[in-house]
């Protein structure tokens, strides 16, 4: 978890800072992920945590608030809990007696933090937070008690550092004199946002957010300083300008105009807001505004901005473009596809290639190099331009659609299996491996590069690395010209370490020299690019029932055959036509499926029976009811989702915390197309899977919260975070 923050903290520092030395530096820390620890543990930390319980002791059943200080280093500042444009917030793990619990935290009210056209809610100096820790009702451990909190802090200037910090209290401990810091604890509370009996509704006319919040006085506000902050994150545009006036009609009230965000709303039904404002008397207010979304029908805007003519904009620039954002997260999701199972054997192949090349001079390789990332661009470019045409043309097909056809399931298995042979030693092509594609490699190594490119790019679809989900998302909804270039901003990322391998002199004097081991390495890598033919057979069996796996395994018998066949051809002609004519015969065999694509045409069977199937009308009858709701959407093919379902959603914790808080689970099984999960991801702006939606429980007052988007990445952590909150 806390290489996963330290990942994470660094492609935000970033984004955040925008400057080329620091986009090299990240690159170095990406493929080099142990130094960031070992770098930041050398520093001085730039937060200080302090812990002061209530009190000293703790009985049964009883809850103790435990403040939390942060003292921050002057010129750097933490995050809110809705970080805003950039940053995390905290995160707090503790380890306590058998049978103790905390709260949610409890946060100050934070202040906007502008820089370099990004809004970011937190702290500056000091902030502080509070969290109740909860004693069992029954069988309390007897004796001194030991709680410790693990925190995981983003703290940032112009560049972000993730910090880890862990402070230890002690509470029935006889030895220690009794203390009581009830006055502090009560100061705390009474610097929190204000609940007051000002309440609000919220509705979206086009691109505009409208909040109208009823209660107050308006002659007592000073408008300049008004800030509108939500809880939730993704509800407006932080950095844009907020239009404020005092409507009259049809009652008085104040209203809140901002750019709405990109995050897909209509499941959410409430919201809290902090409204914070100087009064006329100069005193500062932060107050706790509960808004429902308003579901009558009101004036439209125009309207009732021309009623009002008092409106005093606060002064923030309007961000109205992501392109860059979009563009440098899917760079970063490309780098990260070198490192996914699916990817990593092809881009191996390509690196002992390289040291191949090395001897035939600089030139050489960087042409092979660009020659990869060619054919990477170009495969991008095209599964871009399919994608976007047949949105165009009306349809709706995501990232990864290509395995949802058991053909190209299968014609990949083929070639996966036919480069492992290849690698094995079981058949040659005047002893070179320049990459997939060896024919063209032995003609043209430019063209055996270019075609190693588009196979990693083809077999790198399955995989989801986290940025790619935002990035595609943006990517397909926008004009042509723009998805196409975040299409390949992806592409450039995935062939990115290889060609700095190729056209830096000094990365490539790094690779070791070639010799004898190079023979060995080269069959070793034949293992991990066999388990991906056996992983694509896997998905093959999902999609087409044991019928269509029979033919593969027999297609691949039939290969194999083949190829043993036609790398120890006799002499003499007419015995080598007619083994020639039984390799043809062979693979014309392992082409049958293909011929007759009702073989690979069965029901596909739900990977976890246990767990009912999504369906529109299913989960819209859920919604009505009052309980949880989680609803997950995989296929076979991802790898991603395979490895969450292994860590995080299918384990003991995760069944019993589903039981526990009695929540409805629903799965969405995209391995083939299925138009409804299709339409569910592209209501939350994804173009592909992983995708997990927590739904909470409805509250005393009938409210179900917003839903919640979890990561691509699961944790078991992560998981009773999400269902244990209320």
């Amino acid at each position: 978890m806390a290489r996963q923050f330290r990942l994470f903290a660094a492609f935000k520092c970033l984004y955040h800072s925008m400057v080329m030395k620091k986009i090299i530096l990240a690159l170095v820390l990406l493929l080099l992920p142990a130094l960031p620890a070992q770098a930041q543990e050398a520093k001085a930390p730039h937060v200080k945590i302090t812990l002061t319980p209530e009190r000293s002791d703790i009985r049964t059943g009883e809850g103790l608030w435990v403040l939390i200080e942060e003292t921050i280093e002057p010129g750097w500042h933490t995050y809110w809990i809705n970080p805003g444009d950039s940053g995390a917030a905290p995160r707090i793990k503790w380890t306590m007696p058998k049978g103790f619990e905390t709260s949610d935290i409890k946060w100050s009210a934070p202040h906007k933090i502008n820089l370099e056209g990004l809004t970011s809610y937190g702290y500056e100096g000091k902030a502080v937070l509070a969290q109740s820790i909860l004693a069992p009702v029954k069988d309390m451990p007897k004796g001194k008690l030991e709680f410790r909190a693990d925190f995981e802090i983003l703290v940032c200037k112009d560049i972000c550092i993730p910090e880890m910090v862990s402070q230890t209290i002690t509470l029935n401990d006889p030895a220690v004199k009794e203390t009581d810091s009830t006055e502090a604890v009560d100061a705390f509370f009474n610097s929190l946002p204000t609940r007051s009996d000002w309440y609000g509704t919220y509705r979206f006319d086009g691109p505009d957010f409208v909040a109208t919040i009823y209660g107050l006085e308006p002659s007592a506000i000073n408008f300049s300083t008004l800030s509108f902050i939500p809880v939730e994150w993704g509800i407006v545009k932080n950095a844009a300008t907020v239009k404020t006036s005092v409507i009259t009609e049809p009652k008085q009230a104040l209203q809140i105009v901002q750019a709405r965000d990109d995050r897909d709303l209509k499941d959410m039904t409430k919201f809290t807001a902090i409204l914070s404002f100087a009064g006329m008397d100069g005193k500062q207010n932060d107050l706790e505004i509960p808004l429902r979304l308003d579901t009558t029908p009101l004036a439209t805007l125009d309207s009732a901005l021309k009623k009002n003519t008092d409106a005093q904009p606060v002064t923030a620039p309007d961000v109205k473009t992501t392109l860059l954002q979009a563009m440098i997260f899917a760079l970063f999701g490309g780098l990260i596809l070198n490192l996914m199972p699916c990817v990593f054997p092809i881009l191996s192949i390509k690196a002992l290639s390289l040291i191949k090349l090395r001897d035939k001079g600089a030139g050489f390789a960087a042409m092979n190099g660009i020659a990869y990332t060619l054919g990477v661009l170009a495969t991008f470019a095209g599964i871009g331009g399919l994608l976007m045409g047949v949105k165009i043309a009306g349809g709706d097909i995501g990232w990864g659609f290509q395995l949802q056809n058991p053909a190209i399931v299968l014609g990949l298995s083929y070639l996966l299996f036919g480069i492992g042979l290849n690698l094995s030693g079981m058949f040659d092509i005047n002893s070179s491996f320049i990459g997939v594609g060896a024919s063209f490699a032995n003609k043209h190594g430019f063209a055996g590069s270019f075609f190693t490119g588009v196979l990693a790019t083809v077999v790198a679809t399955p995989c989801t690395a986290p940025f790619m989900a935002g990035a595609l998302g943006y990517a397909l909804v926008q004009p042509p010209v723009v998805a196409m270039a975040v299409f390949l901003a992806l592409g450039l990322g995935l062939a990115l370490p290889y060609l700095l391998l190729s056209v830096v002199p000094g990365l490539a004097a790094l690779l070791p020299r070639p010799g004898l081991w190079m023979v060995k390495f080269r069959q070793f890598l034949a293992f991990p690019v066999y388990a991906s033919a056996a992983w694509l057979l896997w998905v093959l069996s999902l999609q087409s029932g044991t019928g269509g796996l029979l033919w593969a395994l027999m297609g691949l018998v039939a290969i194999a055959f083949a190829l043993w066949l036609l790398a120890h051809k006799p002499v003499r002609k007419t015995r080598r036509c007619v083994i020639i004519l039984i390799a043809l015969a062979a693979i014309a065999f392992a082409a049958v499926p293909f011929m007759d694509r009702g073989l690979l045409r069965k029901t596909v069977e739900s990977a976890a029976q246990e767990v009912p199937a999504y369906s529109a009308e299913k989960l819209e009858t859920l919604l009505k009811g009052d309980e949880p709701i989680f609803v997950y959407m995989t296929a076979s093919w991802c790898i991603t989702c395979k490895v969450n379902e292994r860590i995080a959603l299918n384990t003991d914790a995760t069944r019993a915390l589903i039981r526990d808080n009695k929540i409805t689970v629903l799965e969405g099984d995209w391995t083939n197309m299925n138009p409804e999960i299709t339409a569910f991801l592209k209501s939350y702006d994804r173009a592909g899977v992983p995708l997990y939606i927590y739904y909470g429980p409805r509250d005393a007052g009938g409210q179900r919260p917003a839903p919640v988007v979890l990561p691509q990445i699961l944790t078991p952590g992560l998981m009773a975070e999400t269902f244990q909150r209320k």
